[in-house]
């Protein structure tokens, strides 16, 4: 048994025990390691990243063991990316990369700077066979004249009422602050869409924080700004003053993890390990291979309802089931040959609240990179949620979306598809149900007095901060957290995070 010590210029030194065991392999004695980091997708390259950055560094002993564990057999998570057999790259959904940190922007910098094209944020909502700026709420004056005079006389009705009792639900928070008839024309169906489980069933705390830009994730009207948008007929963008986001020229999204791994010493990571049984008595993780880690430390991105199923039935943290509630995705990408439409030319992505359109949101890929296509072609990524509440017909998925894209105008009759690509999801999003709080206010801290550290988009089961910056970065300071005791405030303070606060910084 040895010693090692952990110093930190500015944080201080600590004495930790580490047995030293057998080296890499399957079945046998279980392997030792310090830091065991489960799922190498956003943020366990990020825990990877700050173990290797401490250890270059000298921050902490060279020697100080861990490891990086991955059920695929290749790196990114959800955040990865795929090219096809015709040579079209398809990200896992319609990813924006948008950063509140500096750390998370010198990472990316540092990986893909030179390969980094940027684009104004354009969103777009199709409704009444048209184009409107995204927020709808902002924009009402580009509606049909009835259905503005509907929505805005509803708004003015809703606010002339007065504050009332708050909203119990997500629902009740919609025509709280828009009205029943904006609710009911786009908020109730593209929601029902989007999180496949009811508006009704969600809470609504994680609306005003701000988890893909500087701007709430459901932005509020100021009506007097409202009515002037509306006499002087001018849009409201969404995201005025915050508008530029970064994609990689080549690779899709998936190339800055796919990049951060290959920076990571060899041999500290393992592909094709399924995490298939945990005891934390014993601190010992179980994979399906064979393989058998002891550890110290335990950094987790499996989905929280996975992990607390892998626990022994005795633990007093088993659960065989949760009241946690997620979507499932069916991603399906379209390429198509001939010149992209005009109309499409500004659009970067495209929802739509029709019960009759299979997908929620349309990414014009192709926009975000000409290498995300071969030559003369352009391509369109549409998304599906599904769950036990709204079922999805998987038979023939891609022909259902081409025809919905044909018919709505989005592929011109004489453009052919070349390529039908789809990818079905276990895990979608995290809902924000009402029961997920008090849940994880439950297992969260029992599961840190146990050394494990539940994090990432589904691992930390928070919408609101479980992009790849957040979640990379929550990666980042549950190593700081487990070595220094530093706070993580990704996870626990969302609102700092939304206002830009965080910074986190090695002493030079």
């Amino acid at each position: 048994m040895d010693w090692f010590l952990l110093a930190s210029a500015d944080l201080g030194a600590y004495l930790v025990v580490i047995q030293q065991g057998p080296g890499l392999g399957g079945g046998g004695l279980p392997q030792d390691k310090h830091v065991l980091i489960v799922g190498a997708g956003p943020t366990g390259i990020g825990a990877a990243w700050r173990l290797t950055e401490l250890g270059r560094r000298q921050l902490i002993d060279p020697n100080l063991s861990w490891l990086l564990t991955e059920q695929a057999p290749t790196v990114g998570g959800m955040a990865a990316s795929v090219t096809d057999d015709e040579g079209f790259t398809w990200d896992l959904g319609g990813h924006v990369i948008y950063s509140h940190y500096r750390y998370f922007d010198a990472f990316v910098d540092q990986l893909v700077g030179e390969d980094l094209l940027e684009h104004e944020r354009r969103g777009w909502v199709w409704l009444r066979d048209r184009f409107i700026p995204f927020p709808i709420q902002r924009n009402i004056r580009n509606l049909p004249a009835a259905d503005l005079v509907r929505c805005l006389n509803d708004l003015l009705e809703r606010r002339s009422n007065g504050a009332g009792p708050p909203p119990a639900n997500f629902a009740e928070w919609l025509d709280h602050n828009f009205g029943r008839a904006l609710s009911q024309l786009f908020f109730l169906p593209y929601n029902y869409k989007m999180w496949a489980h009811r508006p009704e069933e969600m809470e609504v705390s994680w609306t005003q924080r701000k988890s893909g830009s500087r701007y709430a994730n459901v932005p509020l009207v100021d009506v007097q700004r409202l009515l002037e948008t509306i006499v002087c007929q001018q849009d409201d963008p969404g995201w005025a003053g915050a508008t530029l986001f970064p994609y990689p020229r080549r690779g899709g999204a998936g190339l800055i993890w796919e990049r951060a791994s290959a920076r990571l010493p060899a041999g500290n990571t393992a592909l094709n390990q399924r995490l298939v049984a945990l005891d934390p008595s014993s601190r010992i993780a179980v994979f399906a291979s064979g393989l058998h880690v002891r550890y110290r430390h335990l950094i987790s991105s499996v989905p929280l309802p996975q992990l607390l199923r892998f626990l022994p039935e005795q633990s007093a943290l088993y659960r065989p089931t949760t009241p946690l509630k997620h979507s499932r995705s069916h991603v399906v990408g379209i390429g198509i040959r001939g010149e992209r439409p005009a109309a499409l030319a500004d659009k970067f992505w495209i929802y739509s609240p029709d019960p009759a359109v299979p997908f929620f949101r349309a990414t014009i890929l192709s926009n975000y990179s000409p290498d995300n296509v071969p030559p003369g072609h352009w391509s369109m990524l549409c998304e599906i949620s599904e769950s036990e509440e709204k079922p999805v017909d998987a038979g023939d998925l891609p022909a259902a979306v081409e025809v919905a894209l044909r018919r709505g105008g989005f592929i011109p009759d004489d453009h052919s598809v070349v390529t039908r690509w789809c990818r079905r999801l276990d895990y979608g999003y995290p809902v924000p149900c009402l029961q997920r709080d008090a849940f994880l206010r439950e297992v969260e801290p029992a599961l840190r007095r146990l050394d494990v550290r539940s994090r990432g988009r589904f691992g930390g089961w928070k919408y609101e901060s479980s992009n790849q910056d957040n979640s990379f970065m929550q990666g980042v300071e549950a190593v700081d957290a487990v070595l220094f005791g530093a706070e993580e405030l990704s996870y626990f303070y969302p609102d700092l995070l939304s206002e830009g606060a965080i910074d986190r910084r090695l002493p030079n």
